[in-house]
């Protein structure tokens, strides 16, 4: 079994574990093989393996993604036989494919309950983080790219981490405030969709939304009116706005 991000999902073995968020107990594991070395053995060599326990469980020709999907929902198939429980939410990465997998086994059809995602935190700023990668890596034709563009790239992907702290500060922030949690939420929000402005150097709305832009993470210089005009602003909006209309949890 290896890690991987990305790439590389040709793994013999898999993991899919079930854990509560606020007691952080393990609530089930499930576990898929591909791969049984005497099962291996006895078809190299033509002949019926000896009695053995076999713990190959998996199709070996099956997606090395779909073993997660269905060691998890297993779990949820199984958590009112096991615990007496219904997991009615499940916190997970961005990946769709286990939140596919459980929607359709629909494990709690009986109960008329269905499971919804909330994405977690660090999966929500990677999966952002990547977006605005790809933003700074924008290509285009020589005849079509103007004076600077290629400046305003580096721009972008110099900004990428400091757009991920700004996301992490404001989240801290409004967290502590003590206010109803759908106020919160709206305000948060709003701040997200402002930091595309205030990391690049616009802080019109900055004094509303309570921003320090004495912060070291500003820029000097307004880049926005630039970004805008290379069209990389509407596609860093896009990637911010990403992340402000998911739920996520700390």
């Amino acid at each position: 079994m290896k890690r991987s991000y990305g790439n590389a999902y040709d793994s013999l073995a898999g993991i899919g574990a079930v854990i509560g968020y606020r007691t952080g107990k393990i609530l089930f594991v499930g576990i898929r093989n591909k791969y049984c070395t005497v099962c291996d053995m006895a078809e190299r060599n033509y002949c019926e393996p000896r009695t053995h326990k076999c713990y190959k469980n998996f199709d070996r020709n099956a997606s090395s993604t779909r073993m997660e999907a269905d060691a998890i929902a297993e779990g949820f198939n199984d958590s009112l036989k096991m615990h007496g429980l219904i997991y009615k939410t499940i916190i997970a990465d961005g990946d769709s494919n286990v939140y596919k997998c459980i929607l359709h086994n629909n494990p709690y059809s009986e109960q008329m309950v269905v499971v919804k995602k909330i994405e977690c935190t660090n999966h929500l700023l990677r999966n952002l983080c990547k977006k605005l990668k790809i933003v700074a890596e924008t290509t285009r034709p020589k005849t079509q790219r103007k004076r600077g563009f290629i400046e305003m790239r580096n721009v972008v992907k110099k900004s990428i981490l400091k757009i991920r702290k700004e996301v992490i500060r404001i989240a801290s922030v409004r967290n502590e405030e003590m206010q109803p949690h759908h106020y919160k939420a709206t305000e948060l929000r709003k701040d997200i969709l402002n930091i595309p402005s205030h990391i690049f150097g616009d802080h019109n709305q900055c004094k509303e939304r309570g921003y320090k832009c004495e912060d070291d993470c500003v820029m000097e210089k307004n880049y926005v009116p630039l970004l805008k005009l290379h069209g990389l602003y509407p596609k860093i909006e896009t990637a911010v706005t990403y992340t402000r209309c998911d739920q996520k949890v700390r």
